[in-house]
């Protein structure tokens, strides 16, 4: 059974009625360009190729940006030092970008109007670091990703064990001995469109093995090697000593070492004779003079 006229009338209008649909909304379409403070953007016309430019205006929030006429290109308030026009393809360029240069921009090429561009411009996110508390029981700590994100949103959070990507993306990630078993480290990220900043590696504060005060028995063997090398090098300088005083080693020497020959060079034996000697020349000189009676 053919439809009807009516039927296929309602489906005309209702396909027309979509195409119409879909030309409002690629016209009204943006196309999303974020920027980050300080870089440069190069904003495309999105025109009709042309053969021949003879014509550009590009604007900002309809305020006038740069202009070619032909002849010469203008720039108008922050585009005048830090705006550049390529004449030859339309394509315009913004420099040291500050959070002022945001907004909506317009290409126009020989009087037709491109696709308008949304750009947004973010400052880089800092540097975050991770703190912590944790209860008096040590079963669960907080951990906070900190960092000045004010001017930098829209930021989110990551959290990592080591290369692993962890479901919270909040500031803080509460952790319990038994949802953080096997996970050693911690660390956060702050991420916005135009970066990503990780914080230092923190060790998980649940999981901290206590130090180690013992002493490393290769550092016990050590110390007593040092010990001995020392005792046997004062015996040795003392031994040499002797030698060097006496004339002789101390095995050789008669008397004991609390003896004051002991570190003589004369042998005690040769003392006493000397001793004798001496006390028999006194004794004959002492005759000598003693007169006869």
């Amino acid at each position: 059974m053919w439809p009807s006229t009516m039927t296929v009338q309602a489906a005309a209008v209702l396909a027309v009625a979509g195409w119409v649909c879909v030309l409002l909304a690629a016209a009204d379409s943006e196309v999303i360009l974020n920027g980050k403070v300080g870089d440069k953007v190069v904003l495309q016309p999105n025109t009709p190729k042309t053969v021949t430019i003879k014509s550009i205006v590009w604007k900002h929030d309809n305020n006038l940006a740069m202009q070619f006429d032909g002849q010469s290109i203008d720039g108008y308030r922050q585009f005048e030092l830090r705006g550049s026009l390529n004449s030859s393809s339309g394509e315009m360029t913004i420099t040291g970008l500050t959070r002022d240069d945001s907004g909506s921009y317009t290409g126009e090429i020989n009087d037709v109007t491109g696709t308008p561009i949304r750009l947004n411009v973010y400052p880089p996110v800092p540097k975050p670091s991770i703190s912590r508390t944790c209860d008096e029981e040590g079963s669960s700590c907080v951990l906070t990703c900190d960092g000045d994100t004010m001017d930098a949103e829209p930021v989110t959070y990551e959290w990592r064990s080591g290369d692993r990507v962890l479901t919270d993306n909040t500031k803080e990630k509460k952790i319990t001995k038994e949802n953080s078993s096997g996970m050693d480290e911690f660390s956060c990220e702050l991420v916005n469109p135009v970066s990503r900043e990780s914080s230092p590696v923190i060790t998980n504060p649940l999981t901290k093995a206590p130090p180690d005060t013992s002493t490393p028995s290769n550092l016990k063997i050590s110390t007593g090697l040092t010990v001995f090398i020392s005792m046997l090098s004062a015996v040795v300088l003392l031994v040499l000593v002797h030698r060097w005083k006496a004339g002789s080693w101390f095995f050789q020497q008669e008397s004991m070492p609390w003896e004051a020959d002991f570190w003589s060079n004369k042998r005690p034996s040769e003392t006493r004779e000397a001793v004798e000697s001496n006390g028999a020349a006194r004794q004959e000189k002492t005759d000598e003079e003693t007169p006869m009676t």
